[in-house]
């Protein structure tokens, strides 16, 4: 491939607002051999295929890597991965750690988290624009404008984008994409990569038949039809729905528009008569994106359902398999990639079970579940997002979900709502704050975050946590 004639000489006008965007792909042109460090959730392993896609376009050399965060007491290993690092949907609120421990090698950060220091290092991030990364960009959103920037001929991978946004649940307060995720979007509509249109949004519309579809319902949780698929069975029959077409079963896709409106308003009903809250029924219906060059019926032909697969890749630490379908294997990784999918979606179901059976304390600013080693660490997060679809907490306050993890640690996740943002909430910034204090380390959006300390240390924690984000909110 002619490098010249594949670079875009002539920047798109709406990279000219990003600060940062030209230094990145500088530095990217300039250099070969890059180590590639992702996050491990669905919008970093996105952010890190789609940099694995415009490097190997470009003809580099590279590897990809993909952590929880780049920990102090983990660089050695990371330091000793190459010379020449390019950080994807993290870096930004690490800086001080990459500064330290990375002083001897070269690196620039694509990245939507709140920096939390300044750097000499070429660093994309939309804050320093003035620009909104909870909502407006994700880590692959970002990784995918770098690579228009470099050349016009990866509005392809705007695909990928759409995945790390909706994986980053970017789409939640609104029910649709916005920002620059609005602009990446019609690249990928311009395109023909991407379709969107509104729809029931629960998982599993192109992927599974009618009754796996209602009863892996996690999100919201529908009591007696999540995780029953008898009562499922019976619903859509009183629905009068047909669950087969000869000796095929019906997917929800197969149905006619009547039909989907039956089962719609059927499900809201439902909801309303079993206690689901008011703001998870009205996300029944949203914004959908799809993907029509990809296979049919497949969790590759929906957004939703192609970043929960990674997702899973992500959660049980095999982020390559996800980095490989995201690059195009769609035989053994994908094959690989859906068996995870199917352990990640029992344990997600496991978890809200086992939350709506146990004690959830009510603090005075939030509340706060304790699963000990109950929950893997890697799913906590995951978990306390999702109560607020139940009837186990109202929406009034943030969730405050605590585990275990390997190796010991605390792990805290938080999750809240775009309201109590609007109201004051800053989870990444408290988070951050409180766990430093404490020795530990935390951050994250205002949205959802997350810290590590000593278990020792636990009470205390909460106690600071709590009287934190009652200021927070006073303010």
């Amino acid at each position: 491939m002619d490098i010249k004639s594949y670079i875009l000489e002539t920047p798109n006008p709406i990279m000219k607002e990003l600060i940062g965007l030209k230094e990145v792909c500088e530095f990217i042109r300039e250099k070969d051999d890059f180590t590639v460090v992702g996050h491990y959730d669905a919008d970093g392993i996105t952010a890190s295929g789609i940099a694995g896609l415009f490097l190997k376009r470009l003809g580099k050399r590279f590897s990809i890597h993909n952590t929880k965060y780049p920990e102090k007491g983990k660089m050695r290993e990371i330091h000793d991965w190459g010379d020449n690092f390019i950080f994807v949907d993290l870096g930004s609120g690490q800086l001080h750690v990459l500064e330290e421990e990375l002083a001897d090698r070269q690196f620039c950060i694509i990245d939507h988290h709140k920096p939390h220091n300044e750097t000499t290092r070429p660093q994309a991030n939309p804050h320093l624009s003035g620009i909104d990364g909870v909502n407006s960009v994700s880590g692959a959103g970002m990784a995918y404008l770098v690579g228009r920037e470099l050349s016009k001929k990866n509005t392809d991978l705007a695909k990928l984008a759409i995945v790390g946004a909706i994986g980053d649940m970017q789409d939640v307060d609104s029910g649709k994409l916005i920002g620059l995720n609005k602009e990446i979007l019609k690249d990928g509509e311009d395109c023909g990569e991407v379709r969107a249109r509104k729809d029931l949004t629960l998982f599993g519309r192109h992927s599974r038949p009618l009754t796996q579809f209602l009863s892996y319902s996690a999100d919201p949780f529908l009591p007696g039809l999540t995780a029953n698929e008898e009562s499922c069975r019976d619903f859509l029959h009183n629905l009068g729905i047909p669950l087969k077409t000869g000796e095929r079963w019906n997917y929800y896709i197969d149905l006619d528009e009547s039909q989907k409106k039956r089962i719609v308003s059927g499900l809201y009903v439902y909801g309303k008569q079993h206690g689901v809250p008011e703001d998870a029924l009205k996300r029944l219906v949203g914004d959908v994106y799809e993907f029509p060059k990809e296979l049919e019926r497949t969790e590759l032909r929906d957004a939703k359902e192609f970043s929960t697969l990674l997702n899973a890749c992500g959660r049980h630490d095999k982020t390559e398999i996800g980095v490989r379908v995201c690059m195009g294997d769609r035989d053994k990784a994908y094959i690989e990639a859906k068996a995870l999918l199917q352990l990640h979606r029992k344990l997600l179901r496991d978890g809200i079970e086992w939350a709506q059976e146990n004690v959830i304390d009510e603090y005075k600013s939030m509340y706060v579940i304790d699963a000990g080693a109950k929950i893997k660490d890697t799913l906590i997060g995951v978990i306390a997002g999702m109560l607020y679809g139940t009837n186990v907490i109202r929406n009034d306050k943030p969730v405050i979900a605590v585990t275990v993890n390997d190796e010991g640690e605390l792990k805290i996740s938080g999750r809240g709502t775009m309201h109590l943002v609007r109201k004051g909430l800053d989870l990444g910034d408290v988070m951050k704050t409180v766990a430093e204090k404490l020795g530990g380390e935390g951050g994250g959006h205002n949205v959802a975050a997350g810290a590590r300390v000593s278990p020792k240390q636990k009470k205390e924690f909460l106690d600071n946590l709590d009287r934190a984000i009652g200021e927070q909110m006073k303010r």
